[in-house]
């Protein structure tokens, strides 16, 4: 067992924030005592989790496999929402998307918190002090001499039978390509190359390109609560294991992500009264917006049937391209693209839900965001097999305006955290759905090369009628209801303004932070990989600076 006293940081929460912090500030501060404490294994021996498959963990030992409650905009289902549980956490689950969002979601977020570190520019060198970038074009926007390796398919030689038609496909409905096919210099609407943190197609989680040397790390061992002082005013001095341990420390981070954070918060007496009073926790810190603003992207996928499988597009076919080594090197994609909706149907969506026109500047009206992200895949999705008979479309709403709870099912750490991420409940939600899966169905099978030459219809789930030209809202909501599930991209939970400050303090606690996606005070427009890496970085330099002081 470790010291139970003697810590300058206890870091709750080995994932991806947790691990970048602590090697971080084990640099900066070189004689700090730093203890990271983490409820899953060490994985980063487990020669399994660097292969390329990108999703064989999910729903396995490296995953919490939460539920959401029956979501009552998705026939009632249940969403399977997993989340890493070992060291480095979601980085050994995820698909190693790497996409920022846009220069509009965290100049919104600067705004919204009125601290310009948050801004895009703000941001920028800790995006860049993340990575190592595989070309030169927009060097302004990118490292080249960061912890983590970015490739694309390109920059790997993968290019793929269908890769030109589908550009052409886009590009008949009017998507333009971005310069150098690059989505992570600030701007995102249109079509660029898919980026993924891969080494040659080689996972890399967070504890082996940021190394944990200097700092102690305690393994599948479960947090219960932060130990707070209230005399003269709330004060953090360490945290209380499941097991009852009590461990003391100048200062206590967390970063246990969007689910386990709240919860966290909460069963240390720290959140809605009402919520604590109803367990039986005594409240340190009244604030009701623990747990409150959550949002999750969700996504849709959708198989297409090709005309003619012989010709050897997808994966499964005979087609030998698909067993060269570069193509075992990331996922069979080659494009992504960001597009929003028509205004004047999103301008009425929001009067729906606000019961008034919105002026100039909502905020979803006074930048332009994308609201739907999609990817044309070169195999069939579940349930059926890849055999090279289908291709597939991934669709993502990516600015949700929707927003869920997170709270606690018992004082009971073990009890897994209540999570209603409230799916497609707005109008807004409702309408950009409806619109990109008109876009898709005139992608895949209007008067596009992938319609006249490539794909002949949707394949739908049993029970559902293919998705046709002329669909109707009706039939469009019920594909969403019936299946839509998680991205797992939970994020907002503690959000900052509310929960913590600009330096990611918890407001009313002193010697307290927050380092993880449940501080983002908006729904980043895209999978939230990078923006965490950011987000620890800057946090690490926050923490240091006032260490200095």
């Amino acid at each position: 067992m470790v010291d139970s006293t003697g810590w300058d940081y206890i870091i709750v929460g080995g994932g991806l924030c947790g691990c970048v912090v602590a090697s971080r500030l084990s640099q900066y501060q070189p004689s700090a005592r730093i203890l990271v404490i983490e409820a899953g294994p060490d994985a980063s021996h487990d020669a399994d989790i660097l292969r390329f498959q990108t999703f064989e963990f999910v729903g396995g030992k490296f995953d919490w496999a939460y539920k959401s409650v029956p979501q009552k905009n998705m026939n009632g289902r249940q969403i399977d929402i997993p989340a890493g549980r070992a060291i480095g956490g979601g980085s050994v689950i995820n698909a190693c998307g790497w996409l920022r969002g846009a220069k509009a979601d965290y100049d919104s977020w600067a705004e919204i918190v009125g601290d310009q570190r948050w801004s895009y520019e703000g941001q920028l060198p800790y995006f860049k002090k993340t990575e190592k970038w595989y070309n030169h074009f927009n060097s302004e926007a990118h490292g080249h001499d960061g912890t983590l390796h970015i490739e694309s398919p390109m920059s790997k030689g993968r290019i793929y039978p269908l890769a030109g038609i589908v550009e052409e496909s886009w590009r008949a409905l009017g998507v333009q390509n971005l310069p150098g096919y690059d989505l992570n210099a600030g701007e995102n609407l249109g079509l660029a190359e898919l980026n993924e943190n891969r080494r040659d197609g080689v996972r890399q989680i967070a504890p082996l390109v940021y190394p944990l040397d200097g700092v102690t790390v305690l393994p599948d061992t479960l947090v219960e609560s932060i130990l707070i002082d209230k005399d003269p005013q709330p004060r953090a001095n360490g945290v209380r294991l499941a097991d009852g341990t009590e461990i003391r420390s100048k200062q206590v981070i967390v970063a246990a992500g969007a689910y386990r954070t709240p919860q966290l918060l909460m069963l240390s007496g720290i959140g809605p009264k009402e919520t604590l009073d109803q367990h039986g926790i005594e409240t340190k810190v009244d604030n009701p917006e623990v747990g409150n603003n959550f949002n999750d992207h969700a996504i849709l996928q959708l198989n297409w049937k090709l005309k003619d499988p012989s010709k050897g597009y997808a994966v499964g076919s005979a087609n030998p391209l698909f067993l060269k080594p570069e193509f075992a090197t990331g996922a069979p994609i080659s494009f992504l693209v960001n597009t929003e909706v028509p205004k004047d149907g999103l301008v009425a969506a929001i009067a729906r839900d606000e019961g008034k026109a919105p002026g100039p500047d909502h905020y979803l009206l006074k930048r332009r965001f994308a609201l739907m992200e999609s990817m044309v895949c070169y195999l069939s999705f579940p349930p059926l097999p890849i055999d090279g008979t289908h291709i597939s479309t991934a669709m993502m709403a990516t600015k949700p305006t929707s927003r869920g709870t997170v709270s606690i099912a018992s004082k009971n750490p073990t009890d897994a955290p209540v999570l209603d991420p409230n799916y497609v409940a707005t109008e807004v939600d409702k309408y950009v759905w409806r619109e990109s899966l008109r876009e898709a169905v005139s992608l895949m099978i209007g008067d596009t090369p992938l319609g006249r030459d490539v794909v002949v219809g949707e394949t739908p789930l049993p029970g559902l009628e293919p998705l046709t030209l002329d669909a109707s809202d009706e039939h469009l909501d019920t594909v969403v209801k019936a299946r839509a599930v998680s991205t797992f991209h939970g994020s907002s939970s503690c959000s900052m303004g509310s929960v913590v400050d600009t330096d990611l303090r918890v407001k009313g606690v002193e010697n307290l932070r927050i380092v993880d996606a449940s501080v983002f005070p908006i729904c980043i427009g895209a999978h939230i990989q990078a923006a965490l890496y950011a987000l620890a970085e800057q946090a690490a330099i926050i923490i240091s600076n006032e260490a200095g002081r």
